[in-house]
């Protein structure tokens, strides 16, 4: 479970904190602007165009491709490090992530600082692993670069330096965290790089002719892909022949389908095609409509039977028409980690699925006066200081009423 991140200096993103916090070891300006509330199974994100909340979808892309490819991939596929800087920002890029396996006592917190010499390259300034179990925050290991030092932004006596495992870089492209071994001790070290490597990141893309049959992968793409043609290629690699059983049992129930025919005969190029009610006969692919191929994707990647560990969505309601938005909001309504064993986060300017979602779940975006992203959670925003339990007597269109003006 992803208990809570934080985000410095990347694009609008100048200092944007969302869940737990980490008391001992932040690299931010001010610890008390990361909202202190565990993230849950689902985190909505909304507000306005251009306030910032595909840009922390795509932070955690770049982490990934950090970890699976290295820095200068990273900072290049997005044209280049000064480019993704924020403008006028101070120090490092850096991000945190606090993370806890399900039933644990003990949580760890992950931190990675990113540097930039002018006119140079990218480099990874330092990494800290630390673990807390209760109210305590233990360094356990510190990898650095020689060049700078770990900043205690809230000193505690009961931890020194030399109860760090301080480790010198020799690859400053390279995370250490992919190359540290996994520690019988220290499970959760397991469980981040699993996060790193398999997080699901769903910037829904569609070519032209909506082909299915393009199912070849990019040196560096997503393991599960971004168009539904990849994906359906990865349940083939993973699952084979029992791939349509499966597909069926996953879509049923989606508005309008009837049944999925899927061609395995190549498994290098399956065929798709789906039986609709209005129809006898099976539409190919390639004849359906960019909003049934985009629900298709999600409903999947959503109901998988070996799931990401998180699913991120950005903006799933475009194309489709409310009789499907009102299907994608049901399915956050059911959405639960237990039963999919997954967190999901999502962007959307969407009220009914917000609505679908629970206040503490939702976080509003906006800008500042300097043009920085600045984040609510709506449940501060309805709820008295003086009681800050949950809101009672919740009504079904809550965001639509008190924040639609906020997209």
């Amino acid at each position: 479970m992803l208990e809570g991140f934080w985000i410095r200096n990347f694009k609008s993103l100048k200092q944007v904190g969302i869940g737990t916090a980490f008391p001992q070891f932040v690299y931010v300006e001010d610890p008390a602007s990361v909202l202190p509330f565990d993230l849950g199974t689902t985190t909505l994100l909304t507000g306005l165009s251009g306030s910032g909340k595909s840009s922390v979808l795509d932070a955690f892309e770049f982490v990934s491709d950090c970890y699976c490819h290295g820095i200068d991939y990273a900072c290049g596929k997005r044209g280049g490090y000064e480019t993704i800087y924020s403008h006028g920002g101070k120090g490092t890029m850096s991000f945190g992530f606090h993370y806890r396996q399900p039933g644990e006592p003990i949580a760890a917190t992950y931190a990675i600082s990113i540097g930039y010499i002018k006119n140079k390259a990218p480099y990874i300034d330092s990494e800290l692993i630390a673990y807390r179990n209760g109210k305590e925050s233990v360094p356990i290991a510190f990898l650095q670069n020689g060049q700078k030092t770990i900043r205690y932004l809230a000193p505690d006596e009961r931890i020194s330096s030399t109860e760090l495992t301080s480790i010198e870089f020799t690859d400053l492209k390279h995370l250490g965290l992919a190359a540290l071994d996994s520690h019988p001790k220290y499970p959760v070290w397991f469980s981040l790089r699993n996060l790193f490597e398999n997080w699901s990141t769903d910037d829904f893309h569609i070519d032209t002719t909506y082909g299915l049959d393009e199912t070849q992968f990019k040196p560096h793409d997503n393991p599960r892909g971004y168009k539904l043609s990849q994906f359906i290629r990865y349940l083939v690699d993973q699952f084979g022949d029992e791939t349509e059983s499966i597909i069926n049992r996953i879509t049923a129930g989606i508005p309008n389908l009837l049944s999925v025919l899927l061609d395995i005969t190549n498994r290098e190029h399956p065929l798709l095609s789906l039986v609709m009610d209005s129809l006898s006969i099976p539409i190919p692919a390639s004849h359906l409509s960019e909003a049934t191929i985009r629900l298709l994707s999600y409903v999947l990647r959503l109901e998988e039977p070996s799931p990401a560990p998180l699913i991120t969505f950005d903006n799933p309601e475009n194309g489709l028409d409310r009789i499907h938005c009102w299907y994608m909001a049901d399915l956050l309504r059911k959405f639960d980690v237990s039963t999919h064993g997954s967190q999901l986060m999502l962007t959307t300017q969407n009220a009914e699925l917000a609505d679908a979602t629970h206040p503490q779940n939702v976080w509003i975006f906006s800008r500042d006066q300097s043009g920085f992203t600045v984040v609510e959670r709506a449940s501060d925003l309805i709820t008295p200081p003086e009681n800050p339990n949950e809101p009672k007597n919740l009504e079904p269109d809550w965001f639509s009423t008190m924040f639609k003006n906020r997209i």
